[in-house]
């Protein structure tokens, strides 16, 4: 009999005693996480977690690291939140020992470090761990942003006050007051960015390395980490940043980083080249000292630090402050302007003497960072060797000229300026360029009277339509019979100037020269110890200059060809009123 459930047919190793039964092998699970790329995943099998294995031996070690680090700095910051938020401005300002105001922005630090570190945490979690990141982790992460922007800007207020406190009698500005309420809007190329924007930045690895990489040093990425699964990442990472500012200042720390990114040029240039690179380095060098002495956060956090690495290196220096600095430092032609323009003259005193201590009175002079720093601006005249300097170091372009007028102590700066930019090392502003229909190059005028002492500020072209050079018809009806009323308008260029107040044998020859030109030069001129409004004109009208647009209107036949004008001119804006005008339309420059 035939037993059941046998097959009726098989294989031909159905009766073969040593077969073995197959079984279906599984290819084994790969690890869910991101390598650093944050792209690519990793390519080792997942042994670890349970009950569903995720991770790698080492991804799953450093994830134990990581997440337990930031859960504690998760303590620190929920024990902080109940036990007292951050002070208020007004709590700021009730502060009278900058003792006790550093003491509580020890407390603050310590309150951004664990926000940090958190955030840190939580944000390589969500980039390389988490195949899916839930509502309350994106909530928390929010809830931290605002916590920092309110920390930090409690942190640099505490220090402010400190400074303050410190420094009661320091010229530098009004501390309470944002930095920018000292300088015109216009020296602005964008608005400083706010705290918010700050961390925003400092977050965001690949938006930070690029504001880091604009100070001319290229910053390379860490090479990968195999990983034993003991690495600490949210360490790594912060360190990592430390390292990147560490690069980011090594220009103006290092004479050869300097040199480096800017080539020298043919060998026989190469000592005289390398004696400018120098200087250049000594400028951007104070310059950077300047920034952190006029800036109060950061000056008291440089208070017994030896050089700019130390002050990097040391715990209470964040990474915001670092963004900060770069954006006044990134930004030289800006509002900081007169702080580089006294760089340049610490560095002339430093490439001469090999240090500024020995420079100046001993009371302008502050130890900072391995160096001095002068606590006043320099009021003196500005040599052709300061001049030259700066612009070879600024490379301003053009339509600044502005910018450089407000770091002038007096007129012989302004002409020294102006003497360098003729010569090239400014570009000429828009409103001297050549057309094409020009006779003569008005920048070579101005260039020309700028070496001799006569400063030229500004010209303005009045160009009117071809229809309306001339007498012009219009419907207008007129009195006569067989007539119709004509308009005639005519506008002069003008241009604004200055000399200098006291005599000068081609300022008197120049003025002497416009005199002599009534029929083509209506001149007007004040002078800056005179009361408001005072002024002297000469030209070719009856006892005063012509005005700067005038019009009148007549009766004529109406004819192809326009009549010659006649009867009374009205003045629609005179000389004084270009600079004296208080109409809504069109207001004086002055």
């Amino acid at each position: 009999n035939r037993r059941k459930g046998k097959a009726k047919g098989g294989t031909a190793d159905a009766g073969n005693p040593k077969a073995e039964p197959k079984t279906r092998r599984y290819p084994p699970i790969q690890c869910f996480t991101l390598e650093e790329d944050e792209m690519t995943r990793c390519g080792r099998p997942a042994t670890e977690r349970y009950p569903k294995l995720e991770r790698c031996k080492a991804h799953h070690g450093q994830h134990r690291i990581m997440y337990q680090k930031y859960k504690d700095a998760s303590k620190v910051v929920d024990a902080v939140k109940q036990g007292g938020e951050p002070p208020t401005k007004e709590q700021i300002n009730r502060y009278t020992d900058w003792r006790a105001a550093l003491e509580k922005a020890r407390w603050v630090r310590k309150y951004v470090e664990a926000l940090r570190v958190e955030r840190a945490g939580r944000d390589i979690h969500q980039r390389r761990f988490f195949l899916k990141v839930d509502d309350g982790h994106k909530m928390r992460l929010k809830l931290l942003k605002k916590g920092m922007v309110k920390a930090v800007d409690a942190l640099d207020g505490l220090q402010a006050r400190a400074f303050k406190l410190y420094m009661p009698d320091s010229p530098l500005q009004d501390v309470d007051k944002p930095v920018l309420s000292t300088f015109d809007s216009d020296l602005m190329e964008r608005p400083m960015r706010s705290t918010e924007e700050v961390v925003d930045i400092v977050q965001s690895s690949d938006r930070l390395k690029g504001h880091l990489q604009t100070t001319g040093k290229k910053l390379l990425t860490a090479p990968p980490i195999d990983g034993t699964g003991d690495e600490d990442l949210i360490d790594i990472s912060l360190l990592a940043q430390k390292q990147q500012m560490i690069a980011a200042i090594a220009p103006f720390t290092d004479l050869e980083s300097f040199i480096s990114i800017h080539p020298l040029e043919a060998a026989d240039k190469q000592d005289s080249t390398r004696a400018m690179l120098e200087k250049m380095f000594f400028c951007f060098q104070q310059y950077a000292r300047r920034i952190i002495f006029h800036q109060p956060a950061l000056f008291m956090k440089s208070l017994e630090k030896v050089s700019f690495k130390d002050l990097i290196l040391g715990d209470d220096f964040s990474i915001e402050d670092m963004f900060r600095f770069l954006e006044l430092f990134m930004r030289p032609l800006g509002f900081p302007l007169p702080w580089f323009k006294d760089a340049v003259l610490d560095a002339l005193a430093i490439y001469r003497h090999d240090t500024a201590a020995n420079v100046g009175r001993v009371e302008n002079r502050f130890p900072l960072l391995g160096g001095w720093v002068f606590n006043r601006a320099h009021t003196a005249t500005m040599s052709n060797e300061a001049w030259a300097l700066l612009l070879q170091s600024l490379e301003p372009p053009a339509n600044i000229e502005n910018r450089f007028v407000r770091v002038c102590n007096n007129f012989d700066d302004l002409i020294g300026f102006l003497s360098f930019g003729a010569l090239g090392l400014v570009p000429t502003p828009s409103f001297c360029e050549s057309r094409p229909t020009d006779f003569l190059d008005p920048g070579l005028s101005r260039n020309h009277l700028s070496l001799s002492g006569v400063v030229v500020t500004d010209m303005v072209s009045i160009s009117l339509p071809p229809h309306m050079c001339g007498p012009t018809p219009t419907t207008q009806k007129a009195k006569k019979r067989g007539c119709v009323v004509w308009v005639e308008v005519e506008s002069r260029s003008y241009m604004f100037g200055a000399v200098r107040n006291e005599p000068d044998p081609f300022v008197d020859a120049f003025l002497r020269e416009l005199r002599a030109r009534p029929d083509l030069f209506q001149v007007v001129t004040r002078s800056e110890t005179d009361p408001g409004r005072e002024v002297e004109i000469f030209g070719a009208g009856p006892s005063q200059a012509l005005p700067m647009m005038r019009s009148r209107s007549f009766e004529a036949p109406r004819s192809s060809s326009p009549p010659n004008g006649s009867g009374e001119w009205s003045v629609n804006r005179s000389a004084v009123d270009v600079l004296y005008g208080t109409a809504k339309e069109i207001q004086g420059y002055l």
